[in-house]
């Protein structure tokens, strides 16, 4: 069960490219122990959210104007240049991006990020991640020579090394087959319960719904339905999601 006091708050984010809006006032919190769903259509500022998130790219655009860090809270303090680094030790983000390299194995990846975040004495932890994204046998494999899930898993790998605190995940399962989608699952119920806050967008909801606190719909750059998941079967999902955006496609 979530704890009462939110590790990650935004309220009234906005987000613009020029003239054009992507995010329109948005209002999302995130609590220790809580995997909070956000789905919506392409074009919903999905994506741009995750990125004003974790910093890397600024609120406010198009002549709007926020707040130094536009109403991001960390720990119930404003996101400001004080707490922006001890904040951004504290996520960890898995983009569409894998920002692995090709020639490097799957270990010689992870040691170089651990080098990269000021780590030292990691070779148990890289063994415990590889073996936890299923990924052990692949170790001393090029990740030039890994399919796209396997790819995934070990981005996830890089993701959890400096062990953060909430996790911000862009469409983790994509590329994952029946078996790496159930192993990230297990995973993420197992960060659930360690007591990480998570936001994770994506359009399996198969997999990982059972293990959900919450459930957002972002639609036009706005949360539009954000309700306790628990006990809500994925028909009622879909259908909320199609009142909400009017997309028969998949949430």
């Amino acid at each position: 069960m979530a704890e009462s006091s939110p590790l990650l708050s935004v309220s009234g984010l906005k987000k613009s490219f020029g003239h054009v809006p992507v995010l329109s006032g948005v209002s999302l919190d995130l609590h220790p122990g809580e995997l909070v769903l956000l789905l919506g259509p392409n074009g919903a500022g999905k994506t741009t959210l995750t990125k004003v998130l974790t910093t890397l790219t600024r609120p406010g655009g198009g002549g709007q104007r926020q707040g130094k860090e536009g109403g991001i809270r960390f720990r119930g303090e404003a996101l400001s240049d004080r707490n922006r680094q001890e904040f951004l030790r504290r996520v960890g983000y898995l983009s569409h991006q894998t920002f692995l390299y090709a020639h490097l194995t799957a270990e010689e990846n992870l040691r170089f990020f651990a080098r990269l975040y000021g780590m030292d004495d990691v070779e148990g932890r890289i063994t415990r991640l590889l073996e936890e994204v299923g990924l052990t046998a692949a170790r001393r494999k090029q990740a030039a020579t890994f399919s796209r899930g396997m790819l995934q898993r070990l981005s996830m790998a890089r993701v959890l090394l400096s062990d953060p605190e909430i996790l911000i995940l862009d469409e983790p399962y994509s590329g994952l087959d029946p078996a790496g989608s159930r192993t990230l699952t297990e995973l993420l119920a197992g960060l659930k319960a360690s007591h990480r806050a998570m936001l994770l967008i994506t359009h399996e909801l198969d997999d990982c719904l059972p293990i959900a606190d919450r459930v957002a719909i972002l639609h036009k750059g706005k949360v539009v339905w954000d309700a306790p998941s628990a006990g809500m079967p994925l028909d009622e999902i879909r259908r909320r999601y199609f009142l909400a955006t009017g997309s028969e496609g998949k949430p």
